[in-house]
């Protein structure tokens, strides 16, 4: 049975068994502190059809595997991924 897209909203810490349509309305690299020259992740704003945000992360440690499929302006369906409190009005999404 094919799993149903779930909208930002809907989404709490509880499960990682997630599916949602997002569109990738800012990307940035953030760089490592004692070297700028190394990035040690890339933070990304997503934003879904009925417009809700979440910030996600893609952490240095799969950042290869998934650079290459992000783009600004660009949607994508992400599924299976945890989700961490963070202070403020955003949630923000952590790709493991």
């Amino acid at each position: 049975m094919a799993q149903s897209i779930n909208m930002i909203n809907d989404l709490t810490p509880i499960n990682e068994n997630w599916k949602t349509k997002v569109r990738i309305i800012r990307l940035w690299e953030v760089p490592n502190y004692n070297n700028p020259n190394v990035v040690d992740s890339i933070e990304l704003v997503l934003v879904d059809e009925k417009g809700s945000r979440i910030q996600a992360s893609i952490r240095k440690a799969i950042m290869q595997r998934f650079s290459n499929m992000v783009k600004e302006g660009s949607c994508r369906i992400i599924a299976k991924f945890g989700l961490i409190s963070n202070i403020g009005n955003i949630g923000k999404l952590s790709f493991k």
